[in-house]
């Protein structure tokens, strides 16, 4: 859970326009300032197509523990995707609440740990 006080800084990296490459931008910059010793994590929200996962080579799904998700790590970086919960990266048709639920779902419900980042893709 990312308390308000935690001192994280958030990155969102979006645009009105899809396949700009916002996902390679995101990946990029998380692995480079985990190579400066930060602690990074990324959550793809994508959810019409979550391509974090595939493009970081993360394999496994994220462990729960109870309601709690530990997300995948992958180059130094924690990574939270509804990739991880789809079967071949169907895409989820969620709109207005049903997607900001989840979005926030996954902020308070994914144990990161301390991060110094945490990037919006």
């Amino acid at each position: 859970m990312l308390l308000p006080d935690s001192g994280v800084k958030f990155i969102a990296v979006t645009s009105g326009k899809g396949g700009v490459g916002k996902s390679t931008v995101t990946i990029n910059l998380a692995v480079a300032l985990a190579r400066l010793g930060k602690r990074v994590g990324i959550l793809d929200a994508d959810i019409y197509g979550a391509s974090i996962p595939a493009m970081m080579k993360a394999d496994q799904k994220p462990t729960m523990i109870d309601q709690t998700a530990i997300p995948v790590e992958s180059n130094g970086v924690k990574i939270m995707s509804m990739g991880f919960f789809t079967n071949d990266n169907q895409p989820v048709m969620w709109r207005g609440p049903m997607l900001n639920k989840w979005i926030r779902n996954f902020l308070t419900n994914t144990h990161w740990g301390e991060l110094d980042y945490l990037l919006l893709d």
